[in-house]
C-alpha cells in the first residue's frame, strides 16, 4: 500500500470540545456544551478518488457514476471522492479498519482546544483558506489550502465537500447515550464542513446540516477516524532484485587516476566476487511523509528540522534526514523490513555489470543525481525526480540526494556476510552508501564508494531506505 494514495493518519489527543459555541445565534442550538472527547486518530484529508478506487477494485463496489468507468480520470485522483452515500462511506471505513467520526470527534479535529470559528482560527474565510462560495464551482485536490489547516494538521475541514459523520441528526444538547451513534438506527445523518458551494457561514467548525443516509451528490464525501494508532501497512514501492554474483568493491586504485587522493580509502578495494541472494529494496529513500506516520504512531522523536511531529509541507516528498542508524533500523522494523546489507545495496546499484554509477559509466549531471549542493537550503530535493539516474533494477536516487545507512559495520574487505558485520547489536561504525546532495565530487556517488559514521550521527544529508 501507500504510496501516494495511502491516507496519512494524524493523532488528536484526548481533550474537550465546545459544541454550540457562542456567539452563533443563528444556529438555533441549546447553550454551548463542553464535552470530553477521548483521543483518536483521523485522516489528514477527506478520502480521495484514488483511495476509493482501490477499494472498489478490491471489494467489487460500484464506482461513482461521474468517473465514467472503474477508475477516476487522472485529473481527479487527488480530489475528494463524491457520490458516496452514508452506507457506502460506512462500508469503506469498515473495510479500512476505521469508522466515520462522531460529531464531537469531527468538531474537536476541526477546532482543537478553543472555540475558533474556522479550522485556521477566527479570521474571516478567504480563497487562501478554503474552496467555498462557488469561487471554483467544483472540488479541488486535497491539501490545496495549507493555510486552512486545523490545529492538529487536518486539511479541507472547511469547504470542498460535506463530510459524513456517524451521528444521527438529533437536536442538541448532545448525548452519546441517546442512540444517536447507533450505526444500525434509521434516520438522517449529520454532515459537517460545508462544500465548495457554501457561504462562509456554512463552513464554520460549528456548522451542521443533515442528509438522509441514502443521499448521494457531487459535493458529499467523507474522512475516517480510528480509536487506536493505525497499523503501519506497507508504505513503500518495492523493487525486486534477483539473486546474482556481485563484484563488490572497485578495481585496483592504480587504475583510478581520476579519483581525488582523499577519496581513495573509500573506494572499497579489492574487488571480489560475492553471491547475493534475492531481496527487495524500496524504490526510493524513505520520505518525510512516510517517516511522519512512524513518528505519529510510535511517539519516536521527530527529526530536528520538523515543526513538532510534522515535517514542513514543502518537504513531504523529500527524503527524511536527521535520523541516526537506530532511528532507521526502528523504522524498518516498524514496516516489517530491515536495513540493506552493504552487499545488497551495491548489488541493487550495480546490477549484473561492473558499472561505475547506477545508470552506467557516464559522468553524473543534474538529471542523474542531486549532488554538489553544499550550501543549498534545503539541500535535498523530492525523491524520484531524476529518471536518468535510475538504477539497473528500477531504483531511484541511489546516487546523490542522501547518504543511506546500511546494516553493515565498516569492516575490511573482502566482505563476509557470516563474520558478524551485519549483526544489529554489534558495536562500531556503520557503512553509508550513495553520496549525497552535499557531495562535491562525483567519486562519492560511485557504486563502489564506502563511507561510514557512528550510528548516533544525524545530519541533513543522511537518510536510508529499507530492504526485505
Amino acid at each position: 500500500m501507500a504510496k501516494a494514495d495511502q491516507p496519512l493518519w494524524l493523532p488528536v489527543p484526548a481533550g474537550s470540545v465546545t459544541l454550540g459555541a457562542a456567539p452563533e445565534p443563528t444556529d438555533g442550538r441549546a447553550p454551548p456544551q463542553r464535552l470530553a472527547v477521548p483521543g483518536f486518530w483521523i485522516t489528514r484529508t477527506p478520502v480521495t478518488n484514488a483511495q476509493y478506487a482501490r477499494w472498489c477494485a478490491a471489494s467489487g463496489t460500484a464506482a461513482p457514476p461521474h468517473w465514467g468507468g472503474p477508475q477516476p480520470g487522472a485529473a481527479l485522483h487527488d480530489h475528494p471522492v463524491t457520490y458516496v452515500d452514508w452506507f457506502a462511506a460506512s462500508a469503506y471505513a469498515h473495510g479500512a479498519g476505521a469508522r466515520l467520526p462522531s460529531e464531537p470527534e469531527w468538531e474537536r479535529a476541526a477546532r482543537g482546544d478553543d472555540t475558533r470559528r474556522y479550522p485556521w482560527g477566527s479570521v474571516p474565510a478567504t480563497p487562501r483558506h478554503a474552496n467555498f462560495g462557488a469561487q471554483i464551482g467544483a472540488t479541488t485536490p486535497v491539501e490545496a489550502y495549507p493555510q486552512g489547516r486545523s490545529p492538529w494538521g487536518c486539511c479541507d475541514m472547511a469547504g470542498n465537500v460535506w463530510e459524513w459523520t456517524r451521528s444521527l441528526a438529533r437536536p442538541y444538547p448532545y448525548d452519546a447515550r441517546d442512540g444517536r451513534e447507533d450505526s444500525a438506527a434509521p434516520g438522517a445523518r449529520v454532515v459537517r464542513g460545508g462544500s465548495y458551494n457554501h457561504a462562509p457561514h456554512d463552513i464554520r467548525c460549528s456548522a451542521r446540516d443533515w442528509l438522509f443516509a441514502g443521499a448521494c451528490d457531487v459535493y458529499i464525501g467523507m474522512r475516517l477516524v480510528r480509536d487506536a494508532a493505525p497499523p503501519p501497512g506497507d508504505p513503500h514501492d518495492w523493487v525486486h532484485v534477483p539473486p546474482g554474483e556481485l563484484h563488490l568493491g572497485d578495481w585496483p586504485v592504480a587504475a583510478r587516476a581520476d579519483a581525488p587522493e582523499e577519496a581513495l580509502p573509500g573506494l572499497g578495494t579489492p574487488a571480489h566476487a560475492v553471491w547475493v541472494p534475492a531481496f527487495a529494496l524500496a524504490a526510493t529513500p524513505v520520505t518525510n511523509r512516510q517517516y511522519a506516520c512512524f513518528v505519529q504512531a510510535t511517539g519516536r522523536a521527530a527529526p530536528a528540522h520538523w515543526s513538532g511531529a510534522r515535517p514542513p509541507e514543502s518537504l513531504w516528498q523529500h527524503p527524511v534526514t536527521y535520523v541516526d542508524w537506530h532511528d532507521a533500523a526502528a523504522y524498518c522494523e516498524w514496516v516489517g523490513a530491515r536495513l540493506p546489507t552493504e552487499a545488497e545495496w551495491e548489488r541493487a546499484a550495480r546490477g549484473d555489470a561492473q558499472r561505475r554509477y547506477p545508470w552506467g559509466d557516464a559522468s553524473p549531471g543534474p538529471l542523474h543525481a542531486c549532488f554538489n549542493r553544499p550550501h543549498a537550503e534545503p539541500g535535498t530535493r523530492a525523491v524520484g525526480g531524476r529518471r536518468r539516474g535510475t538504477g539497473p533494477f528500477g531504483h531511484g536516487d541511489l546516487a546523490g540526494l542522501v547518504w543511506e545507512w546500511s546494516a553493515s559495520l565498516y569492516a575490511a574487505y573482502p566482505y563476509d556476510a557470516l563474520d558478524g558485520r551485519n549483526r544489529p547489536d554489534a558495536p562500531g561504525r556503520r557503512v553509508l552508501r550513495g553520496g549525497s546532495c552535499r557531495s562535491e565530487q562525483a567519486v562519492f556517488l560511485e557504486c563502489a564508494y564506502r563511507s561510514m559514521s557512528h550510528p548516533v550521527r544525524k545530519r541533513d544529508h543522511i537518510g536510508f531506505r529499507p530492504a526485505r
